[in-house]
């Protein structure tokens, strides 16, 4: 709106902040449906990422696994042969057993028994898991009975640190150190251990649940799968950690309600947000209603009317997302402290919740003009 040439009055923002009050709540309002919108998607993704939190882990270039191993929580093995078969490949620089498994561990302090998952692999090649500080305890884990432990494992194994005795699986392990890994949708933690000791408690060596797959530089990964395909039996697949990774959230979306769940929640509280613009949009239209009468007496257009109250929408969409993604931050640190569910916010999510809060003040605006574009500027005498 201008009054002098080349001067402009913020009409929408003015009208929004006559009642600073009333904005206050307002903006609440719409923080409300931003955070119940992030935290029904963060759900979605924490659960996603932590079921798949193992794959991005594995120091590999390409995994093999048994073809029924539909699942990184199903543990088909292999035989340790088909890792000697495709080291056989001049593309291949080394190929690592890894075993999985799982067993009790004793909580002593409250002599309660939890299961909790073991990784296991030699010692004599670099170590097969990216986590920071795992290659100092290379030489520890080939002595039998060393263990490392998860620190970030769900509080329900007790008081366990570095130099702890534990009971797994009914013998007595030492913990030399700890790891920083995570536990998942069905596991709450995990014990590492070197594969002599994996051996002196199973047996198992024959078979492993995944061999790890090194390359040379310059290999190309494609061709590389396809001449593994040519040598190694069909009941073998090969994946690189990023497919794997891929695939276990795929999974986890088709044979879990965690989609349809979280997915309504979003349509939910995107329709909580609408209705809370609109009334707010509405009440200011209500307390105005005389100015919009005079403006349409004295000459102003419906699309000029139309753009004011959607202004005063997108007002709203920006002023009321920023303290939403504060609280919905402050939530996701709250709720991956407590239950080591992965909660992170990533650019691309910020931009999704924003585009869904600008479109749902938007809608609510829609509907709220209607008021406007009916004011009567007889009904002020």
């Amino acid at each position: 709106m201008k009054i002098f040439p080349g001067q402009k009055i913020p009409l929408a923002s003015k009208m929004l902040l006559h009642n600073k009050g009333r904005l206050l709540l307002s903006l609440l309002g719409v923080a409300f449906a931003v955070v119940i919108m992030f935290m029904e998607i963060g759900f979605f993704n924490g659960l996603n990422d932590s079921q798949a939190n193992l794959p991005p882990l594995l120091n590999a270039d390409l995994l093999i696994m048994h073809e029924r191993r539909y699942s990184m929580l199903e543990t088909s093995t292999i035989p340790r042969t088909r890792l000697g078969q495709a080291a056989t490949l001049e593309e291949v620089a080394e190929v690592v057993p890894f075993y999985e498994g799982a067993d009790t561990l004793l909580n002593e302090q409250e002599k309660r028994i939890r299961a909790i998952s073991i990784l296991a692999f030699p010692q004599d090649t670099a170590s097969p898991l990216l986590i920071a500080g795992l290659d100092k305890y290379q030489e520890l884990l080939k002595i039998r009975g060393n263990v490392l432990y998860d620190r970030f494992s769900r509080n329900i194994y007790g008081n366990i640190k570095t130099g702890s005795e534990i009971i797994l699986g009914g013998q007595r392990q030492k913990v030399v150190g700890t790891v920083e890994i995570g536990p998942n949708i069905k596991l709450d933690g995990y014990v590492i251990m070197g594969e002599s000791t994996w051996a002196n408690r199973t047996g198992r060596i024959d078979n492993v649940n995944m061999g790890l797959v090194r390359l040379k530089p310059g290999a190309d990964i494609e061709a590389v799968k396809k001449k593994m395909r040519d040598i190694l039996p069909d009941d073998t697949i090969f994946l690189t950690p990023e497919e794997a990774r891929k695939r276990e959230v795929m999974f986890t979306i088709k044979s879990t309600p965690t989609g349809a769940v979280f997915g309504i929640g979003v349509i939910i509280g995107f329709i909580i947000g609408v209705i809370i613009c609109y009334q707010i949009l509405f009440n200011e239209i209500t307390d105005h209603l005389p100015q919009y009468a005079t403006m349409k007496a004295v000459g102003f257009s419906k699309k000029f009317l139309i753009s004011l109250v959607v202004k005063q929408s997108l007002w709203l969409s920006v002023l009321g997302f920023i303290p939403g993604v504060i609280g919905a931050v402050i939530l996701y640190f709250m709720i991956q402290y407590s239950t080591r569910i992965l909660m992170f916010i990533t650019p691309g999510r910020i931009l999704f919740v924003f585009i869904l809060t600008v479109f749902m003040c938007l809608v609510a605006s829609f509907f709220a003009m209607k008021k406007v574009l009916k004011a009567d500027p007889a009904d002020l005498y």
